[in-house]
């Protein structure tokens, strides 16, 4: 009978959720790693741009300040301009060095203009003063005509507050941008220089020159770059103050995060870009508009291969189906149309092939029950023959008692267990005890059998070890080939040793006899079950089998080995596991 299930059940919904499961899973983990790449990508490449650019204007400006350095530096190491300034120290009280150092005056500033003149910067350079150390002396020069500049302005320079800081450094060094002290009336900033002035001859400081900036001088660099509409500009001076350039002014504001900066090397500072974010905004869209193209792709993509799974899954196994269900209804034929050239091919190959087996193992179970009647009907037959060999050596026994024969009586009732134990008894493993007492019921027989030649000796080092278990008729084999292999070739009595005992993880039953003993050959052939014993039934069992149900009952670390020397003795020792909490 076919089993209804609900459509959400059927092959045909879970291949169309698994394969639209697995393209949405797919399309969002790719949508999802490209956007988070992407994201980096753009990042990395703006602020990459970004480095670029601001290694350019910064290499730009940095020249443009080299400029000025090199300007200063000139200025400070030009022999005629310190010569001037030391007479200028003397001449405070004489007045004919007065006169003269008055001419050198006019020397000295044409040198000045001379070196200015070559500079690429002059249009920048606001002023230049050269004084004495106490200011009561100076050179000033003007290149932009100012018509309201202050009186006095080495007192007013002398005053200011970097002034001593920039004239100690060790290097040129530039305080920041500030309003200009000597031109009150000029709007834009301007960064002041200060260098001090040494004697060619000695390590005397005889003056100090001043050089003002105008802030151009960078501005004019910046103004080449046009930056974004949310993209800002910064200026680090050597001292840690920061300036946004912004409308063609240096504003002074904290540097911000996530800037790309550049420092000029050798000079200090730095300039930094902070990357417009609606710049990146603007390319992230347009990526994620491509990466939900592909998402939709992907999607698209599924939809699909789901289609074609239901078409090339559904129907054939919908046909099988039908197949199977004619063979639920006794149709054993075969259905060649089921029969495919690919997996599902293989499978309905596979339910004709059921199918006919099926037909035959119905006929064959017609035929097993006839045999299974006829087999039962034997076993039964087999059950009445022991009861009757019981029941006749129990009548045996009693009239070998009343007669006085205790042989015959002994030999009874021994065959009488033995064979009681053989036909009733079904479980595998016995104590050691009881193994005992069926070797004891197996050599009475045997004892009168060899006019009681043979002997059998038991020695037991742990009476604990009687109770342990052991494969049920493991030891007669063993006894049976001591007696016919050991003691019958001699033509003589006989002693067998029966020996139990133990270590703390197992223990040992070794089986001894005095007999003409065995080669190595005979040994191997012993335990790979080729001896040829005859047909009867402990012989059945057979030594190599003894070995083989230790094994199989307890692994292989357990099992016979077979000592001998020929002439004298044969030792076989059975070893089996002890049981645990026992030791």
């Amino acid at each position: 009978m076919k089993q209804k299930r609900s459509s959400w059940h059927s092959l045909r919904t879970s291949i169309t959720i698994w394969s639209l499961g697995f393209a949405a899973i797919l399309a969002l983990t790719v949508a999802g790693a490209s956007y988070s790449l992407s994201q980096r990508f753009l990042s990395q490449s703006q602020r990459q741009s970004a480095s670029t650019n601001i290694q350019l204007l910064g290499s730009e400006i940095g020249a443009e300040f080299e400029q000025v350095i090199l300007f200063t530096n000139r200025i400070c190491v030009d022999t005629a301009i310190s010569d001037y300034l030391k007479q200028a120290i003397l001449a405070k009280e004489n007045d004919e060095l007065l006169k003269r150092i008055r001419r050198n005056a006019v020397s000295c500033w044409d040198r000045i203009n001379t070196e200015l003149s070559v500079q690429s910067v002059r249009s920048e350079i606001r002023r230049i003063i050269v004084s004495v150390p106490d200011g009561s002396t100076f050179l000033q020069n003007i290149p932009v005509y100012d018509s309201r500049n202050t009186k006095d302005p080495t007192s007013i320079l002398m005053a200011q507050p970097f002034f001593e800081s920039l004239l100690k450094a060790d290097r040129p060094q530039f305080p920041g941008f500030e309003e200009s002290v000597l031109s009150p009336f000029y709007t834009k900033k301007i960064l002041p220089v200060i260098r001090p002035i040494y004697s060619s001859t000695s390590t005397q400081m005889v003056g100090w020159v001043y050089v003002e900036l105008s802030q151009e001088l960078a501005a004019r660099v910046l103004d080449k770059y046009t930056p974004a509409e949310d993209e800002a500009l910064f200026l680090t001076i050597q001292e840690g103050d920061s300036y946004r350039y912004e409308n063609h002014e240096f504003l002074h504001s904290p540097l911000p995060e996530n800037v790309v900066s550049y420092t000029v090397p050798g000079q200090g500072w730095s300039l930094s870009i902070l990357p417009s974010k609606l710049e990146l905004q603007s390319r992230s869209r347009i990526y994620l508009i491509v990466i939900s193209l592909i998402f939709l792709l992907i999607l698209l993509a599924g939809f699909l291969m789901s289609f074609f799974l239901r078409r090339m899954i559904t129907t054939p196994v919908s046909r099988l189906l039908n197949k199977l269900v004619k063979i639920g209804q006794g149709d054993f034929s075969r259905d060649p149309d089921i029969e495919w050239s690919n997996e599902l091919g293989d499978i309905g190959i596979g339910i004709n092939q059921l199918s006919l087996n099926v037909s035959a193992l119905m006929e064959k179970k017609v035929q097993d029950e006839k045999e299974h009647q006829e087999l039962e009907y034997r076993i039964l037959q087999s059950q009445i023959n022991p009861h009757f060999m019981y029941n006749t050596l129990n009548t045996i026994k009693w009239m070998a008692t009343i007669q006085g024969a205790d042989g015959i009586a002994d030999i009874s009732t021994s065959l009488s267990r033995l064979l009681k134990n053989i036909s009733k008894r079904t479980e595998s493993l016995i104590t050691v005890n009881e193994e005992f007492h069926l070797l004891d019921d197996y050599f009475t027989i045997m004892k009168y059998r060899y006019a009681g030649t043979i002997e059998l000796e038991y020695e037991i080092e742990d009476k604990s070890l009687l109770e342990e278990r052991i494969n049920r008729f493991c030891i007669q084999p063993i006894v049976e080939n001591a007696i016919f292999h050991g003691i019958e070739p001699k033509n003589g009595t006989g002693k067998i040793q029966v020996r139990l005992a133990g270590e703390q993880d197992r223990f040992f039953i070794t089986v001894t006899d005095d007999g003409v003993g065995m080669d190595e050959a005979s040994i191997q052939s012993v335990l790979s079950g080729s001896d040829g014993m005859p047909n009867d039934f402990f012989r059945q069992l057979g030594i190599s089998n003894v070995n083989r149900q230790i094994k199989y009952a307890f692994g292989e670390d357990y099992g016979i080995e077979i000592s001998s020397m020929p002439g004298e003795y044969t030792s076989m020792r059975l070893t089996f596991p002890r049981s645990k909490g026992q030791g």
